[in-house]
């Protein structure tokens, strides 16, 4: 008698029922691919060589370019930098680092969390964290402009939807 009871009222749920799925934002390639281009034309603006790595929801790359000049290791530190502050759903800087300098870098599992230097910025859209733009190669200060003007151009971006 339970059985058929449940099963009468899961019917009734799924035929009168309408359930409403939290729809989460995405950024798309598309889109990541616009960030990255007014990045790596800010880099341009700034004469500096930079590994530049955008990172959707799930910390996976999107987009990504680096310069030919410039050491592998430091678009590894982008990508760092990038899945950071994605996970965390703060600028790299904004996490301070516990070691007494000015970084820290924490291997949890396959991720390296990156600690207390600039050029790790989240991605928000509609108040979500949607992915993350991480910068390195330059000054940490320059990493962050270039970071922010990325951010600037998603806003246009979304603006125009």
């Amino acid at each position: 008698m339970k059985i058929i009871s449940l099963l009468y009222l899961s019917c009734a749920l799924f035929l009168c029922g309408k359930v409403k799925l939290e729809e989460i934002p995405r950024l798309n390639t598309s889109t990541a691919l616009k960030i990255l281009a007014i990045c790596h034309k800010e880099s341009i603006n700034q004469e500096v060589d930079v590994g530049i790595v955008i990172v959707g929801i799930d910390g996976r790359i999107l987009a990504s370019s680096k310069s030919e000049k410039m050491d592998p290791g430091l678009y590894d530190f982008a990508k760092f930098k990038a899945q950071t502050s994605c996970f965390k759903g703060v600028s790299t800087e904004e996490l301070p680092a516990r070691n007494g300098q000015n970084l820290e870098i924490i291997d949890i599992g396959t991720l390296k969390v990156i600690r207390g230097v600039k050029g790790g910025i989240p991605l928000y859209y509609r108040g979500k964290v949607v992915g993350a733009i991480g910068v390195s190669g330059a000054n940490p200060d320059i990493d962050k402009i270039i970071a922010l003007k990325g951010i600037e151009g998603m806003e246009e971006l979304t603006e125009r939807k």
